[in-house]
């Protein structure tokens, strides 16, 4: 069981470029806090990346990628303190065909998209996302499954080839996992998902819970298959993942029975089992109460 692979599964990327083209100086955008990840590759030039609540701006260099899980405001521009337009007015004027900094010498090359998914379900994943990744030319080198990848998308936004759209959305969403992956490996983490995915117990604690959501899981039956006692147990789950044992239990539970309302044709009862209720009726009032509206009216909706 992939715990990772599992949580990615359940908040479903769907991700997209919203334009590779040059810029000419002065130029810059503004981005204000969004639902979405967004990201921004620079292909050549360079560029000075400032976040919304620090004053200090980073540059980046050719071949840098900067990603925002969580959507963070931000500023992108030729100078440390340019003036930035209003980032959807740029991307609005892409896509009707005009470049609102064109010119006669090019300053920049740039490839800016986005990542989206299903935040709603705070699962500590999303929770312990940070607000910035910057990948250099180096961490490209250093995984160079990364660096594939962002060739290929460089590629693809550069010609009109048949599925050339296709590809690039498949390839953003790609994207998005390799930079996290980077991440996990290359950061020293102590606490958080990440952690706990690396450390030996808890991490089988977790392909427990994933592989077997049905079973009646305690923290003590938990305890007793990964062969700890159970006050560690307890207290390195909490720490590392940040919830107690037994309500990330119910937190997956609840997601994978959110993921079988939407994309099964199985029945309540059925989905309810799957998911370690004995009756219809409990399932359906533990559904409300964490997501605070009925399985029936998500089957509706769907």
């Amino acid at each position: 069981m992939d715990v990772f692979a599992e949580v990615l599964r359940a908040i479903r990327l769907n991700g997209s470029v919203y334009f590779n083209t040059c810029f000419c100086s002065p130029w810059g955008m503004a981005l204000e806090q969004d639902k979405k990840a967004s990201f921004h590759l620079v292909v050549d030039g360079e560029a000075w990346l400032t976040l919304a609540n620090s004053d200090e701006a980073i540059k980046l260099n050719a071949g840098d990628i900067v990603l925002f899980p969580k959507g963070s405001p931000h500023r992108i521009s030729d100078q440390a303190s340019g003036i930035c337009l209003d980032g959807s007015d740029v991307v609005k004027a892409h896509q009707a065909g005009n470049n609102l900094f064109a010119g006669d010498q090019q300053s920049i090359n740039i490839i800016c998209g986005y990542v989206e998914f299903d935040q709603s379900l705070s699962h500590p994943f999303i929770d312990h996302l940070p607000e910035l990744i910057h990948i250099t030319p180096k961490i490209r080198t250093d995984f160079y499954w990364l660096d594939n990848i962002i060739k290929q998308i460089i590629a693809e936004t550069q010609n009109d080839s048949p599925g050339s759209e296709v590809l690039v959305d498949k390839y953003t969403e790609i994207l998005f996992i390799q930079i996290i992956r980077a991440y996990a490996q290359q950061e020293d983490h102590q606490l958080g998902f990440f952690a706990a995915l690396l450390d030996k117990h808890i991490s089988q604690a977790l392909k427990l819970i994933h592989s077997n959501p049905e079973k009646e899981w305690t923290v003590e039956l938990l305890a007793a298959e990964i062969g700890v006692s159970r006050s560690s147990f307890y207290s390195k789950f909490n720490l590392l993942v940040g919830l107690p044992p037994m309500k990330y239990v119910f937190k997956w539970r609840m997601m994978q029975a959110r993921e079988k309302l939407q994309h099964s044709q199985k029945s309540m009862m059925t989905i309810a089992e799957e998911v370690g209720y004995q009756s219809e009726s409990a399932f359906q009032k533990a559904f409300k109460r964490f997501f605070q509206f009925t399985p029936g009216s998500l089957r509706k909706k769907r």
